[in-house]
């Protein structure tokens, strides 16, 4: 009996200092990942539940706070990484001074974290300042933002002050750019964005044109990848064909299997699967490597249904 509670003992720590001793990365599963999620909740990074699952929206949480703290962007939550996020959450460090190198606490080895208490969330504040080149979305701060409102500006599109703050005067005004130029008014300033704003309109990328074929209707929806190299995954579709780049899991109720879709950034494709998680105006993405799923990540996209 002495040695079974000695190695209860063991486990419990075990399982405190899981994420300082392991690298956790996608895929990945149990209560070390609920920990991480956990602080990244807290930061105001991730906006889901802890589930233990690390999937799509927990890696690139972990990549925006990597990002945001100077740190090597690769989605894995390694020791590093994982001091660094538990630090932040606890706010036993300043998250807007820290530079890599700086001291952080070591993590206690006998308090696993089951929920944060006063939430601190300068991390997001971090991680929204847009610098010039960087894309800008709304709600971002910077001398990007300067940099887009002086352009704007000059163009004769925004007549607002320029204070750096990306607000809705400023994306109604670049939405109004990106229409006069044909790009897809999405009111994001991206790579072909910039290129137009500076004058060369032949530099847009698949995702930012707007299609020049006919279809059917146009819907919004959230798309994220898979492929069947992950763990766990099936070399095969809910309807028989094999998983591969082209597919997609659709919710058939919202877009019926084998309808034909576009998508800009990933192409033509088929509804040919399904998922616990896909409803409504969820799709998933088939992909051949799970490196492409992570660099998909988690988009708002525009899917054309296509003419029969």
């Amino acid at each position: 009996m002495r040695i079974l509670w000695t190695l209860l003992l063991i486990s419990a720590v075990s399982l405190s200092s899981l994420c300082s001793a392991a690298a956790l990365k996608y895929g990945d599963r149990g209560a070390g990942v609920k920990e991480i999620q956990t602080y990244l909740i807290a930061q105001n990074l991730l906006q889901a539940a802890a589930d233990g699952v690390y999937g799509t929206a927990t890696v690139n949480a972990i990549k925006d706070f990597q990002s945001a703290l100077g740190l090597e962007v690769d989605g894995i939550c390694g020791a590093e990484t994982y001091k660094i996020l538990r630090a932040a959450a606890y706010d036993e460090i300043d998250i807007t001074s820290w530079r890599p190198g700086d001291y952080v606490p070591e993590p206690p080895q006998n308090s696993p974290a089951i929920a944060v208490l006063g939430a601190v969330r300068t991390v997001e504040e971090v991680v929204q300042y847009a610098g010039v080149g960087d894309v800008i979305k709304f709600g971002m701060k910077g001398e990007g933002v300067v940099h887009l409102q002086n352009k704007l500006t000059e163009l004769g599109f925004y007549e607002g002050e320029v204070d750096g703050v990306c607000g809705t005067s400023t994306v109604n005004a670049l939405k109004d750019f990106q229409r006069s130029c044909g790009i897809k008014a999405d009111g994001i300033c991206g790579r072909g964005t910039y290129s137009a704003l500076d004058g060369d309109t032949q530099n847009f990328s698949e995702y930012e044109l707007e299609p020049n074929f006919g279809y059917k209707r146009v819907v919004q929806v959230e798309a994220t990848g898979y492929s069947r190299m992950e763990p766990g995954m099936s070399d095969y579709t809910a309807t028989g064909t094999f998983c591969r780049r082209g597919v997609i899991a659709t919710d058939p109720n919202f877009i019926p299997l084998g309808t034909k879709v576009f998508i800009p950034g990933y192409g033509y494709a088929v509804a040919e699967d399904t998922g616990g998680a896909i409803v409504n105006n969820c799709v998933d993405l088939a992909f051949d490597s799970v490196a492409e799923c992570f660099e998909w990540g988690r988009r708002i996209v525009p899917i054309y249904i296509l003419e029969d």
